[in-house]
């Protein structure tokens, strides 16, 4: 059996660097958000003893409103990536659609790339050029 609550989100790291950075912005989100309420004690508990009631519900509610406001943060990263992992399947299939052969849709053309340094002729001036030399 499997435990249902494990100490850390999964360590699923993709090897693109920029989408790394995003996930791991993400799971770090993650567990502040799990964890944060250890700090909340610790501070409320530190407050307390030094200044008495007064630092325990100061501390306590400014703590709850930054938790609140990371979890509302990572309810709104959760919802727009799943909505961008969706989005991206939909064109993946689109580009490369499974199942019947008479469903498909139109493939874009491809642009070839400029290459730094190239010429790019006219070709009305190309077709002058050969013809001149003929």
């Amino acid at each position: 059996m499997k435990p249902r609550w494990k100490w850390l989100p999964p360590w699923d790291m993709p090897s693109d660097p920029v989408r790394a950075v995003f996930w791991f912005l993400h799971w770090l989100l993650q567990v502040l958000v799990r964890y944060f309420s250890i700090l909340i004690l610790g501070g409320v508990a530190y407050e307390t003893y030094l200044n008495g009631l007064i630092g325990l519900f100061g501390t306590l509610l400014v703590g709850l409103f930054v938790w609140a406001g990371l979890a509302i943060l990572l309810m709104v990263v959760n919802v727009t990536s799943g909505v961008s992992r969706v989005y991206s399947e939909i064109q993946r299939f689109r580009q490369n659609p499974v199942g019947s052969s008479d469903f498909t849709y139109p493939q874009p053309e491809k642009e070839e790339n400029v290459v730094e340094g190239s010429i790019i002729t006219d070709l009305d001036e190309e077709r002058r050029r050969r013809r001149q030399e003929m």
